[in-house]
């Protein structure tokens, strides 16, 4: 990325790649993922996904920091996710 961009810019285009990576993950699942695969990639995206949708700050466990650390989700991809509509339901065994 340009360090030089605007931050107009630079926002405009997270936005745009959000929106593409939430298109790309769903026909992802939907042409690539068989019922089991798609069950655990869910439980893969879950945290990612119910921070998306919640308001409060959450330390979301899958997501992190190379030392380990929780980090939260960037804004422009939490706002992908839920204009996307993607939940995830995880039914107990």
């Amino acid at each position: 990325m340009d360090d030089e961009m605007e931050p107009e810019t630079t926002a405009a285009a997270d936005v745009a790649a959000a929106e593409r990576l939430m298109a790309k993950l769903r026909a992802f699942i939907r042409t690539e993922l068989d019922d089991r695969e798609r069950a655990m990639f869910a439980s893969l995206l879950a945290p990612g996904v119910a921070e998306a949708h919640d308001e409060r700050e959450l330390d979301v466990v899958g997501f992190g920091t190379p030392d380990g650390g929780p980090v939260s989700l960037p804004e422009h991809l939490a706002h992908a996710v839920r204009g996307s509509g993607i939940r995830i339901v995880i039914e107990p065994a």
